[in-house]
């Protein structure tokens, strides 16, 4: 007897800090779980340093460490049948080209002007970092390439969280991934 493996998918959604990845990826984890009866493995690109004990700075080499230990997580977990989201900045091509090596996804960028992000600040990182004489910020002294290839583009500031899980669902649907 043979079993049939089927993988699960994986999402990407980036964007600058404070523009509402977390939040979105546990938006769309409850609609899931409550309307479709369905579970997503969210991996946090802060709750993974978390992990580590915040073992990485934020330079562009601990950055792409960062990325390495989501991609192998999100490997790991959609090789065998979940699916996945990731939360993380990838904030540059070749970051988005690396993780692209690693593993299939679909990215979902949350394209919010970085002074909406600074304004908001739900975690405080703008508040905290702007006063560091080199922040290591995207898109402030870290340069931050929206990217040009997303399969979904969605506005935080512009629209409602219930507009962009809309969005989402609807987008998954279209796939047919859920």
């Amino acid at each position: 007897m043979t079993l049939e493996s089927k993988n699960g998918f994986v999402l990407l959604i980036s964007g600058l800090s404070g523009s509402g990845k977390s939040y979105l990826a546990n938006l769309l984890k409850d609609y899931l779980n409550k309307e479709r009866n369905k579970d997503i493995y969210i991996l946090d690109g802060d709750v993974t340093r978390k992990f580590f004990d915040h073992d990485l700075a934020y330079g562009e080499e601990a950055r792409a460490e960062s990325g390495r230990r989501l991609c192998f997580g999100a490997s790991l977990l959609s090789s065998n049948g979940k699916d996945v989201v990731i939360t993380c900045i990838m904030g540059t091509e070749e970051l988005r080209k690396m993780m692209k090596n690693k593993v299939d996804f679909m990215e979902i960028f949350m394209d919010a002007d970085i002074n909406d992000c600074i304004k908001n600040d739900p975690k405080g990182v703008y508040a905290k970092n702007m006063k560091l004489e080199k922040p290591d910020l995207r898109g402030i002294d870290l340069p931050f390439n929206k990217p040009e290839d997303a399969a979904l583009v969605l506005y935080p500031y512009k629209e409602k969280p219930e507009e962009s899980l809309k969005k989402l669902v609807n987008f998954l649907d279209e796939k047919k991934l859920i």
